[in-house]
């Protein structure tokens, strides 16, 4: 019984040992430990009651838990914050180890030295190569040698000293480290300096709100410590590391160079270059398998692969190769159907739809013509029985007349018109990348073997039903083609009207004809009923043109003979400027005339009369013959033989003769451009094939055909661009 109530006392003690250990680990436990973390201190050296700043992190804040001591002397400390700690150097100190202590921990800074060298403060603390830091302290001066300053370890060009004070400029890749200043062989460090730096930005360009990475060393780690802006303008950091900020591009961005500000301290980065968001031209193919390549076409891609993302129905794609106005890809497959859409430096443009499916057309050539063109259209999913496959031209049905599955050959219908061109297989649709363009050239009437025109004919006009006139100078008549190509004579009273030599023509607003009979040196009016008489005398007239005022404007066939201006009384004055024009003239809606002079530029340059008078003797080309598009003086013609014609909004078409082309004329910004490039030869059909002996003369019709006197064939030329 007594062993009994032994041992349940023993028990009992043990139990209670255990719980007191227990309850001791506890509250050992649950001791705060302060992670002091030490990461410099400075200076290094210096006098009795000098301060010496320790920074880091995680520090206490409770002063009376610090003690410091320098070679065993205590030393005072004097104010604690979580990342700084102060302590004043004793009196009667001796160099040595200085160390602190916190609760019982003991923490060795390092060595300490009584010097009248000391380093106290570094202003400002950060900044890049080129950049001036002031720094203070005592015992800079000296009688033996200059100052040396050191940042990290690279010396830095000393600009001024005192013996207190001294300005140094930042050394390049000064990287991040103690100021340290040499002396007549004694040494003081100081603070650390953060040397700061843009090694990169990209992208390049983009515009409001892309997303910039900005590389580089000694940005601050918190975002709000970095200071963006875009040639001015500020921006917003997403995210920030020592060596990367993330920056959005700001509303209101502009071209001009990025920088960073940290602590006041500026740091230049590269040019931002503000571009247009991306625009998508064409897209081929628009429907198609896995596996069959994409081209995107259109402006503002980037040449950087990776700046450039693309999407089908909300699916990222992987882009194969990249230039900066197109992009290639493969068809991944299991897109669905959706938009193809474009981002670039995050900006973004949506394209047309694409169809994830067999059927597919990847190109179709040529993509203009007439009807009767051949056309061949490559692609996928096309069956190898001609008869299934439903080609249609805007909506217009046209027969194949060969097939495989990836080629069909046919040609162009009767009655074409331009639109979309679409083919259709076992339900499924295709459309080609781009509409199908009517354009290309036919023969009106006539022709290298044909006798319904005379050689030698210089004048063509259109009236306002599409009737064609030319002055059909070997036959000495004028001839009138209709719109289906039925060919008469002009008359007067059902009687043909005979000239001696008709050479130019042109038709008014109300349907009056013009012609010029170089033989008895008149201009003929020939109204719409039949009326014959003499509207004008006294000169050899060619080519003319009437101004919105009914004024008319008429070249003189003689050298060095000029232009003449006739008003709506029929009264002829000489027109200040042109020397020796041959070619039609042309006069715009706002009353400037334009001209091909060949005594002043060899018909090889256009030039303008404008409004108010004046003369620009080369608006665009000059008098060097050649085949270049550019602005102003920087284009070539071959012989602008083929005149001039309006043709839409601020545009002018030139028959450029030995180019065998039309060039386009931008009248406000001079711009020369080539809109059709033929061969020579007789040959109609698309712009490809199509072949064109001569360009004497044209006129365009409110439907803006364009009608070419192509002389050297006794032909009238009917040319499509739309």
């Amino acid at each position: 019984m007594n062993i009994q109530h032994k041992w349940n006392f023993s028990i009992g003690i043990m139990l209670c040992f255990l719980l007191f250990i227990g309850a001791c680990k506890k509250d050992k436990v649950a001791i705060p430990d302060v992670p002091f973390k030490i990461n410099s201190y400075y200076p290094n050296s210096g006098n009795a009651g000098t301060l010496v700043s320790i920074v880091g992190e995680g520090f206490g804040t409770e002063l009376a838990k610090y003690s410091a001591s320098i070679s065993g002397k205590a030393a005072e400390v004097i104010s604690a914050t979580e990342n700084t700690i102060v302590v004043r150097m004793p009196e009667a100190g001796v160099t040595g180890v200085l160390s602190i202590n916190y609760d019982s921990r003991n923490y060795d800074l390092g060595s300490y030295t009584y010097q009248a060298l000391s380093v106290k403060t570094v202003f400002p603390a950060n900044g890049p190569a080129g950049s001036q830091i002031r720094i203070t302290g005592a015992g800079f001066s000296s009688t033996t040698g200059p100052a040396t300053v050191f940042i990290n370890g690279k010396p830095a060009l000393v600009v001024s000293v005192s013996d207190e004070i001294i300005v140094a400029e930042v050394p390049e890749e000064a990287g991040f480290g103690p100021v340290t200043v040499k002396v007549d062989g004694k040494e003081a460090k100081g603070q650390n300096f953060t040397y700061q730096a843009i090694s990169s930005i990209k992208p390049l360009s983009g515009g409001k709100n892309t997303k910039v990475t900005i590389n580089g060393v000694g940005f601050e780690e918190l975002a709000e410590g970095n200071l963006i802006d875009f040639n001015g303008t500020s921006a917003i950091v997403l995210e920030a590391t020592k060596e990367k900020l993330i920056v959005q591009a700001p509303d209101g961005v502009n071209t001009g160079p990025l920088s960073v500000n940290i602590n006041g301290q500026k740091i230049a980065g590269p040019v931002f270059t503000v571009v247009a968001a991306p625009m998508i031209q064409v897209v081929t193919p628009l429907s198609g398998p896995k596996g069959a390549e994409m081209t995107i076409s259109g402006v503002q891609f980037s040449a950087v692969l990776d700046e450039n993302k693309v999407f089908i129905n909300g699916v990222s794609v992987d882009v194969q190769s990249a230039t900066e106005s197109q992009i290639k890809l493969l068809v991944p497959g299991g897109t669905g159907s959706g938009l193809v859409k474009v981002v670039v430096n995050d900006q973004a443009t949506n394209g047309p739809q694409f169809k994830d499916q067999t059927l597919g057309i990847i190109s179709v050539s040529p993509d203009n013509g007439i009807a009767g063109t051949t056309v061949t259209i490559k692609g996928s999913g096309f069956s190898a029985s001609a008869a299934n496959n439903k080609v249609y031209f805007n909506g217009l049905l046209a027969t194949v007349k060969t097939a495989t599955e990836n080629t069909l050959v046919l040609d162009a219908p009767s009655g074409l018109s331009t639109g979309d061109l679409k083919v259709v297989v076992d339900g499924q649709e295709a459309l080609a990348p781009q509409d199908f363009r009517r354009a290309g050239m036919s023969t009106l009437a006539g022709g290298p073997n044909s006798d319904t025109f005379g050689r030698f004919n210089v004048g063509i006009a259109v009236d306002n039903s599409g009737n064609v006139y030319i002055a059909d100078r070997m036959n000495q008549v004028v001839k009138k083609v209709t719109p289906t190509g039925t060919v008469s004579v002009l008359q007067s009273n059902g009687a043909n009207i005979l000239f001696d030599t008709p050479y130019g023509i042109v038709i008014d607003k109300q349907d009056n004809i013009y012609v010029s009979d170089i033989g008895r040196n008149q201009v003929r009016k020939i109204t719409p009923s039949g009326q014959n008489t003499v509207y004008v005398a006294g000169f050899a007239p060619g080519l003319m043109t009437f101004d919105n005022a009914g004024n008319l404007y008429i070249n003189v066939v003689a050298a060095y003979g000029g232009m003449y201006k006739v008003n709506t009384a029929g009264i002829a004055t000489k027109v200040s400027g042109p020397s020796w024009p041959m070619s039609k003239p042309v006069v715009d809606a706002n009353g400037n005339l334009y001209y091909v002079d060949s005594g002043s530029s060899s018909n090889n340059a256009i030039s303008r009369i404008p409004v108010g008078g004046g003369n620009e003797g080369y608006f665009v080309g000059s008098s060097d013959s050649g085949f270049d598009d550019g602005i102003g003086f920087a284009a070539r013609f071959n012989s602008i033989a083929g005149g001039l014609a309006l043709y839409g909004t601020g545009k002018l078409i030139a028959g450029d003769r030995y180019n065998y082309a039309l060039r386009e004329v931008d009248v406000a910004n001079k711009k020369v451009s080539t809109v059709v490039k033929l061969r020579s030869g007789f040959a109609d059909g698309a712009f490809s094939d199509a072949k064109i002996g001569s360009m004497d003369d044209m006129a365009i019709d409110k439907n803006g055909i364009i009608y070419i006197l192509d002389a050297e064939n006794k032909a009238i030329r009917k040319v499509f661009l739309k």
